[in-house]
């Protein structure tokens, strides 16, 4: 049973309290950012198939790549942009486009992105119109101090070039899963150290069919890798768990997801409190990349330790502010000492078949106990 707060137009926030957990209850509230804009480059342009990190203890985003036309990568002018917060409140915030060094990654849409210190990691993705064309298997680090990109040589055998895969980083390890290569839709986990820059192969998941568009989340504090979720030729709510003491799958697949609505390319992120799933396409489009499928906009909250559905809060019906549906989104998550979180949201794709629409709007979703 959800409570609905009364709607704070002030704030342009919307609180949902007592989701009820096993563990403890959950306060959700979503707030629209609004930076002021760069003095010379204004903001940046709607784009889906791109990645959001928050570095900084959430004073700093950093969005890069994706697309504004279907399958074709934003160019220099517009790929890299930093949001800072100035000062201590929402109004603080403000872009600023970084341009180009020497030094940068090729143009790409449906990589990977992951934050560790002041650095963000961006390994993977596609420069061309088919999965097969331009596919990359490179990694590059964004030094956001310098604002430097740097081409890491790596040791071991990386993974095959992919698009539509997803990366995480624990401690000083990135881990990568899935997503769609020149063989197809992969199901494979590597993981790469970042203190030897070795890569190493954790093998694929013999249970889960190969997709694009997957979640990975962390579990049991981080001691476990969750899959859950993407598209395997149709919008999937299974999962299958990696338990990083052991170096092992799970022998079988994780239970207690059949109540959450199949989907991919939606958001995802873990705190200790709870995972949290934002959106995704529920419906595949009939054009492929080139059109808009069926989106939602509902927030589906896991149990941290099991991974297991708790509960699914649809948007409210009464027009109150809240993220329009979308889908080929990302977002990125930050925790703060006492437990509480904010997954910041930007961009993605809506509309239909008809009418795709790439989206600019930038929010937060702050997680707290009641």
């Amino acid at each position: 049973m959800i409570t609905v707060s009364p709607f704070l137009r002030a704030s342009q926030k919307i609180v949902y309290q007592q989701i009820k957990r096993r563990m403890s209850d959950l306060k959700l509230s979503f707030t629209q950012i609004s930076p002021k804009p760069d003095p010379v480059h204004g903001k940046p342009c709607s784009r889906s198939s791109h990645g959001l990190s928050v570095l900084d203890n959430g004073s700093l985003l950093v969005l890069y790549g994706g697309e504004n036309v279907a399958r074709t990568p934003l160019g220099d002018q517009q790929s890299l942009w930093f949001a800072l917060k100035e000062d201590g409140s929402d109004s603080d915030w403000q872009w600023q486009c970084v341009l180009p060094a020497d030094t940068k990654p090729p143009v790409r849409v449906a990589h990977a992105q992951a934050a560790v210190d002041h650095s963000v990691y961006v390994f993977g993705g596609r420069a061309g119109i088919t999965m097969k064309e331009m596919a990359m298997n490179d990694l590059y680090q964004l030094d956001t101090t310098t604002r430097q990109w740097k081409l890491i040589e790596t040791k071991g055998t990386p993974p095959t070039a992919r698009s539509f895969h997803r990366m995480i980083s624990i401690g000083d390890n990135l881990y990568v899963f899935g997503g769609c290569g020149e063989e197809g839709r992969l199901a494979d986990l590597h993981k790469l150290d970042l203190t030897t820059l070795t890569w190493s192969n954790l093998g694929a998941s013999s249970l889960l069919r190969g997709r694009g568009g997957p979640n990975l989340l962390k579990l049991q504090n981080d001691q476990k890798l969750a899959v859950v979720a993407g598209f395997a030729g149709e919008e999937t709510n299974d999962g299958h768990a990696f338990c990083l003491q052991s170096n092992s799958w799970d022998p079988k697949l994780m239970e207690g997801l059949a109540d959450m609505r199949p989907r991919s390319v939606n958001v995802a992120a873990s705190s200790s409190k709870a995972c949290i799933i934002f959106g995704g396409e529920v419906d595949p489009s009939q054009k492929g990349h080139e059109g808009a499928g069926g989106f939602t906009n509902d927030i589906v909250v896991l149990d941290s330790t099991t991974g297991d559905h708790l509960e699914s809060i649809p948007a409210p019906s009464d027009g109150s502010s809240w993220p329009e549906v979308r889908g080929w989104s990302d977002g990125s998550l930050v925790e703060q000492n006492d437990g509480s979180a904010s997954l910041f949201i930007f961009g993605g794709l809506s509309g239909d078949d008809s009418d795709p629409v790439r989206l600019d709007d930038l929010w937060r979703l702050d997680i707290s106990s009641s």
